[in-house]
């Protein structure tokens, strides 16, 4: 596939102009190449990622944490490290943040919820936006008449969806009838998910000060790890562009 077509396809699927990020989305490093056949995918733009991506001889790399976050840096230390490997064996580099957490379809969120609803079989239930950034919804919650123990956010649900865990059930009740998404470093959207009255609020990770804040408030908060929450979006999006483009894919991603 040509390119030139491939990134505006992507700008336009993930809606990247819709969003005010302070990171840099879209394609961060070009090649020389005007034909992308083999990509690769992961959470994170590091140089052990962008080795394995000239192992696996791949023409650009679809990432969710990037090189660049706001502003332009000087390029030295770790990061020419980065560069120097993509510019060096011709690999291309897209990234995408909030707009990949968001995304209605493939999104880290909406996934996260998609699962909630499958695997405790709801019948019954309210989907909801949840938390607003510069007109831009990035989570969302859900209510349900079921009763789901809250012990089975660990035993069942985390377990199933491959995510690492902590549970704070700061309120000591058996059940919850709500429960908010909202993946990587969501510790900060605590206060909002205590004030529309969700009994439960899943995130990658908080500070210690959200963590005290949330018993405060008596609100019990799962933390499944930044990376694990959001490694799904780029799963999502590569068989999206596999299936659409025929474009042979592969998983970089390994963790730290």
């Amino acid at each position: 596939m040509k390119k030139i077509e491939f990134i505006q396809y992507l700008e336009e699927y993930l809606k990247i102009k819709d969003f005010d990020d302070n990171s840099q989305n879209g394609l961060q490093v070009d090649n020389e190449k005007e034909e992308i056949s083999k990509i690769g995918y992961s959470v994170d733009a590091t140089a052990y990622i962008f080795e394995k991506a000239r192992d696996e001889k791949v023409d650009l790399v679809l990432c969710h944490h990037w090189l660049f976050w706001g502003q332009e840096e000087v390029i030295t230390w770790v990061v020419f490290k980065r560069i120097q490997t993509l510019i060096q064996n011709n690999i291309a580099l897209f990234a995408c943040h909030l707009p990949l957490d968001a995304h209605n379809e493939l999104g880290n969120n909406i996934w996260l919820l998609q699962a909630f609803i499958r695997i405790f079989k709801l019948q019954e239930y309210e989907i909801e936006t949840f938390w607003e950034y510069h007109g831009q919804t990035i989570g969302y919650g859900i209510r349900f008449k079921e009763d789901i123990y809250i012990d089975t956010l660990i035993t069942l649900f985390a377990e199933q969806v491959g995510l690492e865990k902590k549970l704070y059930n700061f309120w000591k009740k058996d059940c919850i009838h709500s429960i908010a998404f909202m993946s990587g470093a969501g510790g900060s959207d605590i206060k909002e998910a205590s004030e529309k009255d969700y009994d439960a609020f899943l995130t990658g990770e908080a500070k210690h000060s959200e963590i005290c804040l949330a018993k405060d408030l008596w609100l019990s908060v799962c933390i499944w790890w930044h990376r694990e929450t959001e490694t799904i979006w780029p799963k999502l999006l590569a068989e999206h562009l596999r299936e659409k483009f025929g474009i042979e894919i592969v998983f970089l991603d390994e963790k730290y």
